[in-house]
Parts: structure tokens; sequence; C-alpha cells
């Protein structure tokens, strides 16, 4: 017995040196991962003297709410970016949401011709650089009359978010047994009742995933917003923030307040489809 526990705790102060390296090493990243939001948090509450003086602190002295108010008193002018970036990131998350659960159940398990090469041309898609696409995005767009709308903006980003995010839902669905969707077939159910009442309750934990990775990706979109809006009333967010660059340069207490602010709703995101998210993953919800 006293053996054993000898051996336990000799392999106990075995694992303590590795133990130590990986606590330092996930220390470290976390610091790299943290150190820009802080920066953007403690700017936000600084003067702008503060931020240029030589003698500048990453820890504000003092705080102010000098940019807050700044941005209050521009309540009009921003509030017209969150606004935007609001409506286009939900309903672009919605869409989202509408075409992977549907085509992911379809790409696994509903045989078709021509599956193969169709899944190969999205695979493809997600390939294709984006900036190679703006000109012709643009010029359709032009003819089309959807520069400086909303609708101009949601069509190509959720085209750059839907394959990825069908992917990671057509290895969800590849992961549901075959016997639930054979045993809703025998009880008379059809194609789309079977994705309604078995396979989309099943896949929940996909669901938060895509809903979460379309959010970031469309919340803080830029490429496409940048192009494709030239109005100040048409802007998101992350093309409006580029504004307070005037002829002295960057106000970077007011910048830092504004990124603040735009960092709320990914964070509400996260903790809304938190445990949904966590359980997707342990369940091995991104394979395939």
């Amino acid at each position: 017995m006293t053996n054993h526990t000898n051996i336990l705790a000799h392999r106990k102060l075995s694992m303590r040196p590795g133990q130590v390296v990986l606590y330092a090493a996930m220390l470290l990243l976390s610091f790299v991962m943290l150190a820009p939001i802080m920066l953007a948090l403690f700017n936000s509450v600084k003067l702008e003297n503060q931020i240029l003086s030589a003698n500048m602190t990453f820890f504000p002295r003092s705080i102010h709410l000098d940019n807050y108010q700044y941005i209050l008193e521009r309540s009009a002018k921003y509030g017209t970016y969150f606004k935007n970036s609001l409506v286009i990131t939900l309903t672009s998350v919605a869409l989202t949401l509408v075409f992977c659960s549907l085509g992911g159940y379809a790409f696994a398990k509903l045989p078709f011709k021509g599956r193969g090469l169709m899944l190969a041309i999205i695979l493809f898609m997600m390939t294709f650089p984006l900036a190679v696409l703006l000109i012709p995005i643009y010029i359709m767009e032009y003819n089309l009359k959807l520069i400086n709308t909303n609708i101009g903006l949601i069509l190509p980003i959720v085209s750059t978010v839907v394959p990825f995010c069908l992917f990671i839902m057509r290895g969800v669905y590849m992961e549901v047994p075959d016997e639930l969707e054979e045993a809703a077939t025998i009880d008379g159910c059809s194609v789309f009742q079977t994705w309604l009442r078995i396979m989309l309750p099943a896949a929940k934990g996909g669901l938060a995933i895509i809903a979460i990775i379309s959010f970031y990706n469309v919340w803080g979109e830029y490429m496409l917003s940048k192009t494709l809006v030239t109005r100040e009333s048409a802007m998101t967010i992350s093309v409006g923030v580029t504004l307070l660059k005037g002829e002295g340069g960057w106000q970077f207490g007011v910048l830092g307040a504004v990124v603040t602010i735009a960092m709320l709703p990914p964070i509400i995101m996260f903790m809304i489809f938190q445990k949904q998210l966590v359980s997707g993953v342990m369940s091995g919800a991104i394979k395939g």
C-alpha cells in the first residue's frame, strides 16, 4: 500500500513541470488575446492627451467618460451604424441558419444525382479569394441598384458565410443515426417532416455553432461593406469607425469607446449560446 502511494505521488510530482508549462502557455495566449480588448477599454476612459502622452500607461490613471459622452452627443450618427450592423447581421444569421440547416440535411442524408460535384463546387467557393470578386459584385449590384442598401450587403455576405457553415451542418447530420430517419419514414413522415421533427432538434448544437460563427463573421465584416457602401447613412459600424480619422489624425479615445460598445453584441451572443456551443463541440458537432 505504501509503495502504491509513493508511486502515485511520484507521478503527480513528475506531471507538475508539464502542467506549469501548459498553464504558462495558456496564460500567455490569454494575455495576447485579451490585450487589444483591454487596451481599447482602457483608452475609452482616458483623455486624448493621456493617450498621446510620452508617459502613457497601459492602465488609466483616472477614469473619464468624455469619449462616451462624445458618442452620446452624436447618437444619431453612431446609432445608425449600429442599427445597420444589427439589421444586416441578424438577417444574415437567420438566412444562414435556414439555408445550412436545410442544405446540410440534403447533403448528409438525401442521395441525389450530382451531390459530390455540388459539394466540390461549394468547397471551391470556400477557397476562392473574395477580393477577386469585389469588382464583379459591385458592377452587378450597381446595375441592380443595390448599392448603399442593406439587402445589397446581406446577399453577398451570406454567400461567403454559407459554404463553411453548410459543411459544419452536414457533419452534424451525418452524426445522427440513420435509424431515427428510417423510423420517421415508417411512421409516415415526409422528408420535410423528418427534417423538422427529428433531424433539426438533434442538430441544436450545430445550429448554435453556425449561429455564433456567422454572427462573428458578419458583425466584423469590412471588405464588402467598404466596397458596396459609399453613403454614410448606410454604413455599418466596422466602416463607420474609420471616419474617426480626421485631418488631425485618429481620435483614439473615441475609437476605444466605439470599439468597446461594438464588442458587446458578440459577447452577448456567445453568452446566450454558450451551453449549446460547448455541448455541440463535446458531442462532435464539427466532425465530418
